[in-house]
């Protein structure tokens, strides 16, 4: 199965060149870029939770030489390099398989439009070791106060398709909010994807009028929660929407009452008129309760403010990306945290946290590719989750095997 994972994804997708492009440090390295970078790829490949977990195998070489390389790089190298490593390149390597991914007809959109959610995350927490970029926080420990050093970052993340697609992740500096990394993060990122997304969705924190501004600068459309710190803008909504019945759809399980309306000119410091979408929804839940079905009904009620008008983007597609931006918690940060060891830390500096999270990023892409777009139906009821393609990936290495591009790797002195 490795074998056939290699070759698929040499194929299909730009593997042989980025690899060359990969840079570190390192004045006179004795292990090539390429080998340490491939080993952190197949750690994250084959479902490994820690560079500890790597080791027993990496002490056995002919799992991976025809993977990395004649020479396979230590743990502690790993991470001495990864520290090192330019993070463009990879950031370069990303933005291509998106790409790739559209032209391929694999990111459908029916409605014609893109979406990209942005959301904070935080990553993992000491009382003891930090760096020059550690926030810290005061936290109570039985009866004294201790220090507490953490990291975090914005991620960006494609939503509304079946493949989960992360874009890129900034890391959030020393004294700085979440919004001033996610500034940084969308300058970068509409550089490199330019029209592979059209709309940016982000929870009310973005609802912000320097970044609303920032994302008409760089030509796309926000689509932001309101919640109770935008009073102004939900009190003149509701008092409109007062003034009028709403419309409605209506599925088996769930009934939707939705308001719709544009003008609103109540986000202070932005000179664009606001569209504002509220929706009162009601779904019937079914659950088993000790040993007995019963029903409950769940209702709930969400506003959005959005940049594009009802002639531009329908109220059902709005109201559509505005619950989808719940991609980036589930698909992204939920599944990857979970299962993929996205909060582990593997190398405690700013650098090497980047671009850990950047290959797991292009690892977790290329899995999902594989899965879904090359493994046939009856192969994918065998392996029916990831994980368990990644293990068997794993178990595969038990038999040695050669990938595509270890012909190309540079060779060690």
């Amino acid at each position: 199965m490795m074998a056939r994972f290699c070759a698929y994804v040499d194929k299909v997708f730009p593997f042989r060149e980025p690899l060359q492009q990969l840079t570190d440090s390192r004045l006179q390295p004795v292990i090539p870029t390429s080998a340490v970078f491939l080993t952190a790829f197949m750690m994250f490949a084959t479902h490994r939770p820690s560079l500890h977990a790597l080791e027993p195998d990496l002490r056995l070489p002919s799992r991976f030489r025809g993977l990395v390389g004649r020479r396979v790089p230590s743990v502690d190298t790993v991470g001495r390099v990864y520290a090192g490593l330019a993070s463009d390149p990879l950031r370069d390597w990303l933005a291509a398989v998106a790409h790739l991914l559209k032209r391929n007809k694999a990111l459908p959109s029916p409605s014609g439009w893109y979406f990209a959610a942005f959301d904070g995350h935080e990553l993992f927490a000491s009382r003891k070791r930090c760096c020059s970029e550690c926030e810290t926080r005061t936290v109570k420990l039985k009866d004294r106060e201790v220090t507490e050093y953490y990291h975090r970052i914005v991620a960006c993340h494609l939503i509304g398709h079946e493949l989960a697609v992360p874009l890129d992740a900034e890391l959030v500096r020393h004294g700085e909010g979440e919004e001033t990394a996610a500034k940084r993060l969308m300058e970068r990122v509409c550089a490199r994807y330019g029209r592979l997304f059209d709309v940016v969705c982000g929870d009310a924190l973005y609802l912000d009028a320097p970044f609303l501004r920032l994302c008409r600068k760089l030509h796309k459309h926000a689509i932001v929660v309101i919640k109770g710190d935008q009073r102004l803008l939900l009190q003149d909504a509701a008092q409109l929407f007062s003034q009028r019945p709403p419309e409605q759809w209506t599925w088996p399980r769930r009934t939707v009452q939705y308001w719709d309306e544009e003008g609103f000119t109540s986000c202070e410091g932005f000179d664009e008129p606001l569209r504002v979408l509220r929706s009162v929804e009601a779904k019937q839940l079914r659950e088993r309760v000790a040993g007995q079905w019963s029903e409950k009904e769940v209702n709930s009620e969400w506003d959005w403010a959005c940049t594009l008008s009802k002639n531009q983007l329908p109220s059902r597609i709005l109201w559509e990306a505005g619950h989808n931006r719940w991609d980036i918690e589930n698909d992204c940060f939920n599944t990857l945290s979970t299962h993929w060891a996205l909060d582990h830390c593997f190398k405690h500096d700013p650098t090497a946290i980047i671009n850990f999270i950047l290959t797991l990023f292009l690892a977790y892409v290329l899995l999902q590719c594989f899965w879904r777009r090359n493994l046939k139906p009856a192969a994918r009821l065998h392996w029916s989750t990831l994980i368990a393609l990644a293990d068997e990936l794993y178990r595969s290495l038990q038999q040695p095997c050669r990938a595509p591009w270890v012909q190309i790797l540079p060779q060690p002195p």
